[in-house]
């Protein structure tokens, strides 16, 4: 059984299959935002999987936990924790997507200049395969994003990408399972200003038309 996670305003928990915090599944780096964590299975093992989160509004950073439910009987232990990767703020919208070839994983997030009042339009991707974590890289593209509150979102057939933030900001891009790159950005909505629309979700219908 995969792992979950559950988030307080202390930490993040992961918890096992009989809802108790899993061995070592405490004080894992993650507050109690939106779209702020996201698990990816490990390429190398279908066994053990990958945390990641995200520093919104403090602890500023990506991070990443392990999990590796071989252990305790198949309950799960997380064996590596809070490993960062990078210091930045961040936008609350980190998401994962299945490669092209069926195996790799790409890992989507943004940076947010929310504190600092510095927008930008720039969004960072690692690719996840059976060696590491690995291809860090960054692309500019699309409006720029002056809030720390967002949602990336996928289509069920990963051609399409969504960011959307509580300004009312909808944007529509095509994205490259193989290349992990976006392209063809689409303004649907604009950033609104005061009063905020607080736009919060957006998704895909099932067979990815609409």
């Amino acid at each position: 059984m995969s792992p979950y996670s559950v988030t307080s305003t202390l930490s993040t928990f992961v918890y096992n299959s009989q809802h108790d915090i899993m061995a070592n599944g405490d004080s894992i780096s993650g507050l109690a935002w939106y779209q702020e964590l996201v698990i990816v299975p490990n390429p190398a093992q279908d066994s053990t999987y990958y945390l990641f989160s995200i520093g919104v509004t403090s602890g500023y950073g990506l991070f990443y936990s392990i999990i590796d439910m071989r252990l305790n009987g198949g309950l799960g232990a997380v064996t590596v924790k809070n490993i960062q990767l990078q210091n930045f703020e961040q936008v609350d919208c980190i998401n994962a997507v299945k490669h092209g070839n069926g195996r790799d994983w790409w890992l989507f997030f943004r940076k947010s200049g929310f504190s600092v009042a510095m927008p930008n339009n720039d969004y960072y991707s690692y690719l996840i395969t059976p060696d590491s974590i690995q291809n860090f890289s960054v692309q500019t593209i699309g409006v720029q994003n002056r809030t720390n509150n967002g949602h990336i979102i996928f289509s069920p057939n990963a051609d399409k990408l969504v960011f959307i933030n509580l300004l009312g900001v909808v944007e529509l891009f095509d994205f490259d399972r193989c290349t992990g790159l976006l392209s063809n950005p689409l303004l649907i909505e604009a950033d609104l200003g005061f009063p905020y629309p607080y736009t919060w979700s957006c998704e895909f219908s099932p067979d990815a038309s609409k």
